[in-house]
């Protein structure tokens, strides 16, 4: 609202300035002069209402696209949600289905709550450290006969028959 005013403010002023101007210079008659304000008085406020619909229509219009694309992008949020939810429900029967399917495969054995899993013990930091000093010393044993001299492979001479 207050660029309206601002608009309206330069336009009264600078209107105000131009009769000014007018008076002071014109060598006319005060009814000619009189007449001639008048009109460019009256053509000035049709200007001024004139730019002042053209701006609030284009106002409108801005605000009715924006309320477009806004739209638009509310309902390509909303269709990609529901997309999401309809996968996640997908995989999940389909996770479901797949344990159904290894439960009655593999039946009761692979109840946790049996003592059978009671001889299984992982540490991994033991397997770790096992395999890494299987590799160092794989490692070792490979640069030694890398650095070991080459032993001399005899030669065989062809003959002359």
């Amino acid at each position: 609202m207050a660029k309206k005013g601002h608009f309206l403010l330069g336009v009264l002023v600078g209107g105000a300035a131009a009769i000014g101007a007018t008076l002071l210079l014109t060598p006319k008659t005060g009814k000619e002069l009189q007449a001639k304000l008048a009109d460019l008085g009256d053509d000035l406020a049709d200007r001024a209402q004139d730019y002042y619909y053209l701006m609030s229509e284009t106002a409108e219009d801005l605000k009715n696209g924006a309320k477009v694309h806004v739209n638009r992008a509310q309902d390509y949020a909303n269709d990609w949600q529901d997309n999401a939810i309809d996968i996640k429900e997908q995989a999940k029967a389909h996770f479901d289905e797949k344990t159904a399917d290894l439960k009655s495969q593999f039946g009761s054995s692979l109840d946790p709550t049996k003592d059978d899993f009671d001889d299984i013990v992982i540490d991994g930091k033991s397997a770790f450290g096992q395999a890494k000093d299987d590799l160092v010393e794989t490692a070792e044993t490979v640069a030694e006969e890398a650095t070991q001299p080459a032993e001399p492979t005899e030669t065989v001479e062809p003959t002359d028959k």
